[in-house]
């Protein structure tokens, strides 16, 4: 009996370490990102993206520090007065940016606004009230969509100079794919000596046809959105990124990692077939592993039982008496 126990646990726990070893491993990803830095300033008279001129705008970069795409990043900020009394606050998500690769920074623009009760927007000194501006993330939104990349700008094609004041770069966008793209437009953040975002700019969309065929470039210029004297002699570098509309005049559209359509094509991210194959197949031997133990178990408990009661038939039990003869009639 004792090596029949010992038999059925070491032959359970073979069958165990195989089905763990077979099991497939699936490395987690993460959603994150990081606010890198900010600053902000009164925006000037001829202010491109404020809404009223006087407005306190806070200007930023964010980074994608996680391993899954972002569709959205949102940043939240209040204003306070020298009184430390939040008087105004803002709300807005990354500028043109359809989506934020892992390892992938890019700007944001925020309009402040004045908290209601506290000052109205009549009001043409609230703005001069405020001494600081705080400024945090918000929602983060990840993505399974992967976009075209094939449009780079070289770095050869880049200059910078100050015209009239105003720090300007230009640059050319080439699409080095095999795709036409639509609506392409180029992102570039301005920083100071320190690396402090100063500034952005969101060019419009590039060339005159609304699309980028395969082998083509199209030129672009950006100098700071609300730009002033100020705030183009703070900069001393500047990075670009590039990006363009999948859903408007393009032959490219975003292919969902996961499919959920046989029209879609998967994706450089996607498993393999020869993966995909392994997969199943170690699940197949897991499971028919775990039903053929099932399987042995209960055959094995029903061949002790049966051995049980063929010892105790063989053990000699006396039988109990026959019942005594009926009485004779009278």
């Amino acid at each position: 009996m004792k090596k029949i126990v010992a038999t059925l646990v070491l032959f359970i726990l073979v069958i165990g370490s195989f089905a763990a070893l077979s099991a497939p491993r699936v490395k987690a990803q993460t959603t994150s990102a990081k606010l890198l830095s900010y600053s902000w300033y009164i925006s000037p008279s001829d202010t491109q993206l404020a809404q009223y001129v006087g407005d306190i705008i806070a200007v930023g970069e964010v980074e994608n520090t996680g391993t899954t795409a972002l569709s959205t990043v949102s940043v939240a900020g209040l204003a306070y007065n020298s009184s430390d009394n939040a008087i105004c606050s803002a709300y807005a998500d990354l500028i043109g940016v359809p989506e934020l690769l892992p390892g992938q920074k890019a700007p944001f623009y925020m309009d402040f606004f004045p908290q209601p009760g506290v000052t109205t927007i009549t009001d043409p000194n609230w703005a001069n009230s405020v001494t600081n501006v705080t400024v945090q993330l918000g929602a983060q939104v990840a993505t399974n969509q992967t976009l075209y990349a094939g449009l780079a700008i070289p770095a050869g094609s880049l200059n910078n100079y100050v015209n009239n004041g105003a720090y300007t770069v230009t640059g050319t966008v080439e699409n080095s794919g095999d795709q036409t793209v639509g609506n392409v437009w180029v992102l570039v953040t301005y920083y100071n000596s320190a690396g402090t975002v100063v500034a952005m700019n969101c060019t419009n969309f590039l060339g005159t046809s609304g699309s980028l065929t395969p082998g083509n470039g199209e030129t672009f210029t950006a100098v700071p959105t609300d730009n002033t004297a100020k705030l183009s002699s703070q900069i001393a570098n500047y990075t670009t990124l590039v990006e363009y509309d999948p859903y408007t005049g393009s032959s490219v559209t975003p292919t969902p990692i996961a499919q959920t359509t046989p029209t879609h094509t998967p994706t450089s991210t996607s498993s393999s077939p020869t993966k995909n194959h392994a997969t199943q197949m170690n699940s197949l031997l897991m499971y028919g592993a775990v039903a053929a133990a099932v399987i042995i178990v209960v055959a094995l408990a029903a061949l002790m039982l049966l051995r049980n009661r063929r010892k105790n038939d063989q053990s000699g039990s006396p039988l109990p008496p026959p019942p005594p003869p009926p009485p004779p009639p009278p």
